[in-house]
């Protein structure tokens, strides 16, 4: 509707343009013929026509628009002006029975026809810009579905690892009859993947959702290693609003058991710890294990776990937002995460990590 917006008003301008060249220079016998009907007639036809020739070209919307399409609506606005010209002598001879003399059409067309292709050009610069405007749009759509994809992707990545190892461990408890711990356990995985699944993979989590649905996945794994694993959460108070990427700590956390816990027989102890810093939100997983090994990149570490968690930062938040591994001393392994603080509420109620 824009365009045809634009038309009506260019014409509407075209009308006072004449009507005040008109008055600076008026006619010698203003009552004998009715000057200003005339204009009215003659500016309302050049409308219909160009109006006739946009409906065709672009449509009964003025939506279609294309570089042949424009070029018509140029040279066809210039194709016009002969007929304008008649109507400019027909009209006030229909109006008045006053015929004058066939001005030449050069004459014309620099006196009152240039407002036709001024016409098509405007049409033709309205069509160009919608038509770049839908393409960025369908570009900018596309973009957006492919980010949403490989949030999706990386988000989904976590589920079937964690939930093998859970199922497995469930069906070690079962074969050596410790029924009631595998119920615990099985209650636990419920709460959890129920947390998971109910959240979107482009949302953002509050952190005290997110620290709950942390805990229930290691109150499962203390169920499969007893007393070896201590967890400890150090978390600055305030911080419960803050929000962050629905379980981006999942990854680092298994990578915490897998590196740190499993491979040895006296277990080991995880920290988790999140404060303020300025505009700020930095989180670090610790651990007490052999840390990372001389061959191993200082800002990476084996598997998927971390490049999945990595990737997903990097897509939020572009720089603003990063993920580091490092060994701390004496031994074991630290994982920092810095993010932008955003302590707005969440859009949507999290559902609790255990019900």
């Amino acid at each position: 509707m824009t365009r045809w917006g634009a038309h009506i008003a260019f014409w509407l301008i075209y009308f006072a343009t004449r009507t005040a060249a008109a008055t600076a220079d008026p006619p010698p016998a203003m009552s004998e013929f009715p000057f200003l009907v005339n204009r009215i007639a003659v500016v309302a036809s050049y409308a219909a026509l160009t109006a006739v020739l946009l409906a065709l070209v672009a449509g009964l919307g003025a939506a279609r628009s294309s570089w042949p399409r424009n070029v018509a609506l140029v040279a066809g606005a210039i194709a016009l002006a002969p007929l304008t010209q008649y109507l400019e002598q027909w009209w006030p001879f229909w109006l008045d029975g006053f015929e004058q003399e066939r001005a030449p059409f050069v004459s014309y067309f620099f006196q009152f026809g240039w407002a036709l292709p001024l016409w098509g050009l405007t049409q033709a610069l309205l069509g160009y810009h919608f038509e770049t405007m839908a393409q960025a749009r369908a570009v900018s759509r596309a973009q957006a579905l492919a980010y949403d994809a490989q949030l999706k992707m990386l988000h989904y990545q976590i589920n079937p690892h964690f939930l093998f190892n859970t199922l497995n461990a469930i069906s070690t408890l079962v074969l050596e009859r410790r029924n009631e711990q595998a119920e615990n356990m099985l209650l636990r995985l419920a709460g959890f993947l129920r947390y998971s699944l109910d959240r979107q993979p482009t949302e953002l989590a509050a952190l005290s959702a997110e620290l709950e649905a942390q805990r229930k996945y290691l109150e499962i794994e203390q169920t499969r290693f007893d007393d070896k694993l201590k967890v400890t959460f150090e978390i600055e108070p305030g911080l419960e609003s803050a929000r962050l990427p629905s379980l981006i700590l999942q990854p680092i956390l298994e990578n915490a058991i897998k590196y740190a816990i499993t491979p040895r027989a006296e277990g080991g102890a995880v920290l988790v710890s999140a404060r303020r810093d300025g505009d700020v939100l930095r989180i670090a997983v610790e651990d007490d294990g052999p840390g990372l090994s001389a061959a191993e990149h200082p800002r990476r570490r084996r598997g998927v776990g971390l490049r999945n968690a990595r990737e997903r930062l990097e897509l939020i938040y572009g720089e603003r937002a990063g993920l580091a591994a490092s060994n701390r001393a004496p031994n074991g392994c630290r994982v920092d995460i810095w993010l932008p603080l955003e302590e707005q509420s969440a859009r949507r109620n999290p559902a609790p990590a255990f019900g």
